[in-house]
C-alpha cells in the first residue's frame, strides 16, 4: 500500500483554504444568482404580486416564439450583429497593422484610437445623442455648414431608417479599440525572424500579409471574433440612453426587450427566458465562429 505524503496532503489543504473564499464568493454572487434566474425562466413570476414563482416548464420560451415583439427584437439584434461584426473586425485589424507598422506620430494615434474604451458606454451614449440631434447635433452641422452637403442631413435617431445604423456607429466607436489591442498582441507574437528570412527570399509586402501575417493571427481572428459576436448580441446600454427601442420598435434588441417584460410588464419569467435564450445565441454562434476559425490537421 502506497503512503501519501503528508506534506503533499497538507499543501493541498493549504491550497483550497486560499482558494475557498473566492469560491463562496463566486457560489454567493455568480452562480446562485444564475441558478435562480434559470429557475424563474421556467416560472411564472410576477415579483410585484406573485408570493413565489409558479412552475410551468417550456412555456415561457414557447410563448417568446408566439410574441410579434420578441421576434423584432431578434431580427434587429440579428442585423445589429450582422453589421456589426464584419465592421468591426475590419476596423481593428486594418488599425492594428498601421499601428503596429512605424508610423510618424504612431503615439498620437494609439492614444486617440484607445481612448474609447476607458470611457463608459452610456456618457458615450449621452455623446453621440448629442451629435446626432437632428436640431442642433454637429454631424448635421458638419453636412451642412462644412462639407454643403445639406440633402444629407436627417433626424438620425428618430429615422427608422438610420437610427440602428447609428447605434452600430457608436458600438465600433466604443469596443474597436479593445479589438486593435487584441489584435497588437497577436502581431507583436510574430517572430521577426520569419519576415526576414521572406525578404531574403524576395517576398513583397502583400505576400507578407497573406501568407505570414494573417495565418498567424488566427488565434487572435478567434478570440477578436468571439468578443465581438458577444459584444454585439449583448447590446443594451447604447440603446437604452439614445433610442431605447425607438423609433417603434426599430431598435429593440433582445437584452432591453427582457429588461421590458422583467421591471415594466413585471413579467419576471418571460424576462429570465429571454435573457437566456441571448446567451444561448452568444454561445452558439461563438462555438460556429470558433469551430469555422479551428486550425487545419497536417
Amino acid at each position: 500500500m502506497v503512503k501519501r505524503d503528508p506534506r503533499k496532503r497538507n499543501n493541498f489543504i493549504v491550497s483550497w483554504l486560499f482558494v475557498l473564499p473566492a469560491v463562496l464568493l463566486m457560489g454567493a454572487f455568480l452562480l446562485y444568482p444564475l441558478l435562480s434566474a434559470l429557475r424563474i425562466s421556467f416560472s411564472e413570476y410576477n415579483f410585484v404580486y406573485s408570493e413565489k414563482p409558479v412552475f410551468n416548464g417550456l412555456t415561457n420560451y414557447i410563448k417568446l416564439f408566439q410574441d410579434p415583439h420578441f421576434l423584432v427584437a431578434f431580427k434587429n439584434t440579428i442585423y445589429y450583429t450582422l453589421v456589426f461584426f464584419p465592421l468591426f473586425m475590419l476596423i481593428a485589424l486594418c488599425l492594428a497593422l498601421l499601428l503596429n507598422s512605424k508610423v510618424k506620430g504612431n503615439g498620437i494615434f494609439q492614444t486617440a484610437i484607445l481612448l474609447p474604451i476607458v470611457v463608459p458606454l452610456s456618457l458615450a451614449g449621452i455623446m453621440f445623442t448629442w451629435i446626432f440631434s437632428q436640431d442642433f447635433g454637429i454631424l448635421n452641422h458638419l453636412l451642412a455648414n462644412v462639407l454643403h452637403l445639406p440633402n444629407l442631413q436627417r433626424f438620425w435617431l428618430g429615422d427608422t431608417q438610420t437610427a440602428m445604423n447609428s447605434l452600430i456607429a457608436v458600438g465600433l466607436w466604443k469596443y474597436t479599440g479593445f479589438g486593435i489591442i487584441l489584435f497588437l498582441s497577436g502581431l507583436k507574437a510574430i517572430s521577426s525572424d520569419i519576415y526576414e528570412v521572406a525578404k531574403v527570399d524576395g517576398v513583397n509586402s502583400w505576400q507578407n500579409l497573406f501568407y505570414i501575417t494573417l495565418p498567424n493571427l488566427k488565434g487572435s481572428f478567434s478570440l477578436v471574433g468571439i468578443w465581438g459576436i458577444i459584444q454585439a448580441i449583448k447590446v443594451y446600454d447604447q440603446v437604452v440612453v439614445m433610442t431605447n427601442g425607438g423609433p417603434g420598435t426599430s431598435t429593440l434588441v433582445l437584452y432591453l426587450y427582457a429588461w421590458k417584460n422583467a421591471f415594466s410588464f413585471f413579467n419576471m419569467g418571460i424576462g429570465e427566458a429571454i435573457a437566456f435564450f441571448t446567451a444561448a445565441l452568444a454561445i452558439i454562434i461563438s462555438v460556429v465562429f470558433k469551430f469555422v476559425l479551428k486550425p487545419e490537421k497536417g
